[in-house]
């Protein structure tokens, strides 16, 4: 069994096959499962390389998560908010190397925090921008943007956890990137 489909168990979630995305609202013919499937190959629509330098690779896979949270651990929408943050909001140029720091970040802020909760986008502010969208793309230059425009859309919609992504994103600055800090 895919580790999602354990996760959407995990959090009673009833994966709907048909249809569009239960999550997201994406225009697929098989739901969810569909949904994350065409997730899983985004990343290929541009090179390795440029996927690093545009920041894409990072940006479809926390946009999609953060519109999928009922499939993910809750520690793991953290994660993808807070790496938002870092590249949306602070303009920190992300590469792989930062992933495992942000993760020891978010696994030591996570500490006395068992409450805490961010709740996933209600569907009447579910963003525009689809992984259908993104997949349609035309070429690169058309794909870097749609990517850019839907992570905007990701974080626009989740309000309530700006403030929980910008405690992880200034711990993370603080221990990794002291140099990063605005006066």
């Amino acid at each position: 069994m895919q580790k999602w489909l354990e996760q959407a168990a995990k959090n009673e979630l009833e994966v709907l096959e048909d249809g569009l995305c239960q999550l997201c609202g994406a225009e697929t013919l098989h739901g969810l499962t569909e949904c994350v499937e065409t997730a899983g190959h985004l990343t290929h629509k541009v090179s390795h390389a440029v996927g690093i330098e545009k920041m894409t690779i990072f940006l479809c896979v926390d946009a999609h998560a953060l519109t999928h949270m009922e499939i993910h651990g809750r520690w793991n929408n953290h994660f993808h908010l807070a790496r938002l943050h870092l590249i949306l909001v602070q303009h920190v140029q992300w590469c792989y190397d930062y992933s495992s720091m942000l993760s020891e970040v978010v696994d030591t802020y996570k500490i006395g925090r068992e409450q805490e909760y961010i709740r996933p986008i209600s569907s009447q502010n579910r963003p525009k921008i689809t992984v259908t969208d993104i997949d349609a793309s035309q070429d690169d230059e058309d794909y870097i943007d749609l990517v850019w425009r839907w992570a905007y859309e990701v974080y626009t919609a989740l309000p309530e956890g700006h403030a929980i992504a910008a405690d992880i994103a200034h711990q993370f600055i603080q221990k990794f990137h002291p140099e990063l800090q605005k006066l």
